[in-house]
C-alpha cells in the first residue's frame, strides 16, 4: 500500500498545501528556491524498494524548520556546498509501513515509543552536494548499514571525515541536533521536548490507495 493524491495533480498539489499550511507546514521549495529535493519514499530506491509516496508529493516542514533548513543551506552555499532533501513531513501512514517492512532493522522508531518527529515535520533526512551538484562522499547512503550510520564517524577516509564535519556543523549551527544513530537524520532542537503533533496524510489530501 502507497499514497496517493485523490485527485488530479494540479488540483492536489494546491489543495494539500492549502491544508499544510493550517498545520504550519510549508513547501520547502518555496522557501529555498533551488534546493535539491530527492524524497526517497516517492522513489522505489530505499529500503522498502517500492514507492510509498506519490510521485508528486510535496516537500513540507514546519515553518520554523524550514528556516532553519534555509540557514544551514546558505552556510553551505558560501562554502560551495549544497543541501539535498531525502526526506521531511512524513505521514504517519507511512510511517506505520515503515514500521512493518523495516522494524526489525532499527532504522525506523517503533510505534510502541511514538511517533517519529518526521510525522511533525519537525525532522529533516538530508545530505551534502558539492558545486558540481553531486552527492558527497558518506559514512553510509540513506537507510543503509546501521552499524556504519552513526554521526561519529570512526572510519579511516579522511574525505568523508571532512565531508560530514562541514555537513554537521551547518545543521548544527542552524538549530539542528543530529541523531545519535543515523548521520543523515536531524532534529530541530526547538521541539526535543515539545514536538509538534503529527499530521495525517489524510488531514492533507493524501490517502492510501
Amino acid at each position: 500500500m502507497m499514497l496517493g493524491a485523490c485527485a488530479g495533480s494540479g488540483y492536489y498539489m494546491r489543495h494539500t498545501l492549502v491544508k499544510a499550511k493550517k498545520h504550519d507546514l510549508v513547501d520547502v521549495r518555496k522557501v529555498i528556491p533551488g534546493i535539491s529535493i530527492e524524497l526517497r519514499y516517492a522513489l522505489a530506491d530505499n529500503l522498502t524498494k517500492r514507492r510509498l509516496y506519490p510521485v508528486n508529493m510535496p516537500c513540507l516542514l514546519r515553518s520554523s524548520t524550514a528556516e532553519k533548513l534555509k540557514m544551514a543551506h546558505q552556510k553551505l552555499q558560501r562554502q560551495g556546498y549544497a543541501i539535498r532533501v531525502w526526506d521531511a513531513w512524513r505521514p504517519p501512514e507511512v510511517q506505520i509501513m515503515l514500521d512493518d517492512i523495516g522494524g526489525h532493522t532499527g532504522l525506523f522508531l517503533s510505534l510502541d515509543s511514538g511517533w517519529s518527529r518526521h510525522c511533525g515535520g519537525i525532522s529533516v533526512d538530508a545530505t551534502m552536494l558539492n558545486r558540481d551538484g553531486e552527492e558527497v562522499r558518506m559514512p553510509t547512503r540513506f537507510d543503509e548499514d546501521l552499524e556504519h550510520a552513526k554521526p561519529d564517524y570512526t572510519g579511516d577516509d579522511p574525505e568523508v571525515r571532512q565531508n560530514l564535519a562541514i555537513f554537521q556543523k551547518a545543521m548544527r549551527e542552524a538549530g539542528f541536533a543530529v541523531l545519535s544513530t543515523e548521520w543523515w537524520h536531524f532534529d530541530d532542537t526547538s521541539y526535543l521536548y515539545s514536538p509538534q503533533p503529527v499530521v495525517f496524510g489524510w488531514e492533507l489530501n493524501i490517502h492510501p490507495l
